[in-house]
């Protein structure tokens, strides 16, 4: 096992034992029930100021204190007597993106010699006190994916000049700017966009410590905080110079096609560096069409040592999943292997959650109050983007599988069972095909039936209308089949070891959005249901339901009654 391995696995479990956490390697198996929800109601106050969200956790006026970072944060959720402490190693990325469709950032050198500058050590050490896990490649350690020998890029500021002189450029002679070869004349200031320090204070500085690094070696580097949605909004259009942001990112290898093929390099999309590489682009599509695992850990490897050269991100850290449970107010709360226990992508809290007497024991219904760390913008399912965002719809909707809390593994949910086979796409040619076999008696939360008439509408309406954010998972469908009321076939124009979770995307309900004209203008959050008083057409198969959206002040979700898992059984 190479050294820089060792070094990063050794701080994974030294961070474990200072936490004292599940979610490492020789914890407990994982306990839940794949029931509920056992709330009535989640209260989610809108607290953007992460000391006040401290505070409210402090004084039992949210349950969980989440995604801790900060080491005095994580020092002071230790010292509380009632704090529960949860930690598992995660799929997340936190990373510097480059915008590469426009000069000087499209020239590769100057993104090396970026990464040169940038010092994860003293990041981790000064800002997250070692808690982080410092990041060289593309995919996070926690993931089987992980290639362990993409080159490393040292901070080393002689060898960032070095790197730019080789290029071309030369100093201006005033020690505050370089010559750009290309153009004969300085570099433009370049900006790095960050979350303010009032949203996300380690964020904002960490660009400002990237952008003191990149000043003393004469690149004219600036740090930006700016208001969150106005940032995203300006990604979205490919609008800014660089960035500082985190992913939460999948099980599955996948992302890399996501994030860097061209395809996915349109309005919105997820190809937010612009990377154009044929080279790369064909090792994605042999990552994205693979026949089985083996092919898939090729291509993984190979796309991996791609990036790193090319550098369309200076991956920073992974961030173990860090969260601290007010153990006098709730139970139940369940670790997720590679997502922790208070992410938006573990649904297993979401169900087993619990309140609890005065004397510990755990009891039904009631409220409990989880702090929103920013505004939920737009909770249009098809063109949220944003963390916050997903924090509230993934509450409102619900998928056709899930995945095990533990092993990671594919349960059925919403689909009770499903087939894999092929079809022939043309003579010669192969193509995936996918069945789904939905559970019957699953209804939408204003209590229509949920059916595979809804999974074929869905597929065949983010298809047909190119929603940026979904063009990977159905680019490569064909077509859909109703077979009968509950059972729907989706086939392929390829074969992918990939594709069973293509056919399996997030829900719509037809019969709110078959009207739907203009899916990108669409508020179903503000517009009132068709038939159903004091409801709205965000219509979803999830536990709760969104009852209330007060803009700056909180978000409140109500039990679905008409959910299918409310009962043990189903």
């Amino acid at each position: 096992m190479p050294r820089k391995y060792r070094l990063i696995l050794a701080l994974a479990l030294t961070v474990a034992l200072a936490i004292g956490a599940a979610g490492v390697p020789g914890a407990a198996a994982v306990k839940f029930e794949d029931w509920g929800p056992h709330v009535d109601e989640i209260i989610m106050p809108i607290i953007k100021n992460a000391d006040a969200r401290r505070i409210a956790f402090e004084r039992g006026e949210s349950i969980v204190w989440a995604g801790l970072t900060k080491p005095t944060d994580i020092d002071q959720a230790k010292s509380l007597p009632y704090a529960d402490m949860k930690m598992t190693l995660g799929f997340h990325m936190f990373y510097l993106c480059f915008n590469m469709r426009k000069g000087p950032l499209d020239a590769q050198p100057l993104r090396q010699a970026i990464a040169h500058l940038t010092d994860r050590d003293n990041i981790i050490r000064t800002l997250f006190k070692g808690y982080m896990l410092p990041m060289s490649s593309f995919v996070p350690q926690v993931s089987p994916f992980y290639n362990k020998n993409v080159p490393f890029y040292e901070f080393n500021a002689k060898k960032a000049e070095e790197v730019l002189k080789n290029a071309g450029y030369k100093p201006d002679g005033t020690g505050k700017n370089w010559i750009d070869p290309k153009t004969g004349k300085p570099l433009p200031e370049m900006k790095i966009f960050t979350p303010t320090y009032e949203v996300a204070p380690t964020s904002a500085e960490l660009g400002k410590m990237i952008a003191d690094s990149c000043q003393k070696i004469g690149l004219p580097v600036k740090p930006e905080p700016m208001d969150f949605n106005v940032m995203l909004d300006k990604l979205d259009i490919g609008e800014f110079d660089m960035y500082c942001l985190a992913w939460s990112l999948s099980k599955l290898p996948t992302f890399l096609h996501s994030f860097f093929h061209s395809s996915m390099d349109v309005e919105a999309g997820y190809n937010r560096p612009g990377i154009h590489n044929p080279e790369l682009d064909k090792v994605l599509e042999d990552l994205y069409y693979a026949n089985d695992l083996k092919a898939a850990r090729t291509a993984a490897d190979k796309a991996q040592l791609i990036l790193a050269r090319e550098m369309p991100y200076v991956p920073l850290y992974s961030r173990p999943y860090i969260d601290a449970f007010n153990k006098t107010q709730v139970t139940g709360y369940v670790d997720m292997n590679g997502f922790g226990a208070a992410s938006y992508n573990n649904p297993w809290t979401l169900l087993n959650i619990r309140r609890v007497d005065r004397f510990g024991k755990a009891i039904e219904g009631g409220t409990i109050r989880w702090a929103l760390s920013e505004e939920p913008k737009n909770l249009n399912p098809i063109t949220a983007s944003s963390a916050y965002e997903q924090e509230v719809l993934s509450k409102v909707f619900d998928s056709l599988t899930v995945s095990h809390p533990d092993t990671l593994e594919d349960m059925p949910w919403m689909a009770e069972k499903w087939d894999i086979g092929t079809w022939d796409v043309e003579p010669g040619k192969k193509g995936t095909t996918v069945t789904w076999y939905v559970r019957k008696g699953i209804k939408w939360s204003d209590g229509m039936p949920f059916t595979a008439e809804d999974v074929k509408f869905t597929i065949d309406y983010l298809k047909e209308n190119e929603c940026p954010r979904y063009l990977d998972a159905t680019m490569d469908i064909v077509k859909t089949e109703l077979i009968d009321k509950y059972a729907v076939k989706v086939y392929f124009n390829s074969v992918s070891y990939w594709h069973f979770y293509n056919a399996g995307i997030s829900m719509l309900a037809k019969h709110i959005w078959k009207d739907v004209k203009d899916w990108k203008t669409f508020q179903p959050w503000l517009e009132p249901h068709p038939t159903i008083k004091g409801y709205t057409k965000l219509v979803g198969t999830g536990p709760f339901i969104m009852k209330e959206y007060r803009p700056g002040e909180f978000v409140r979700l109500v039990k679905n009654p008409n959910y299918w898992r409310l009962k043990p059984g189903k």
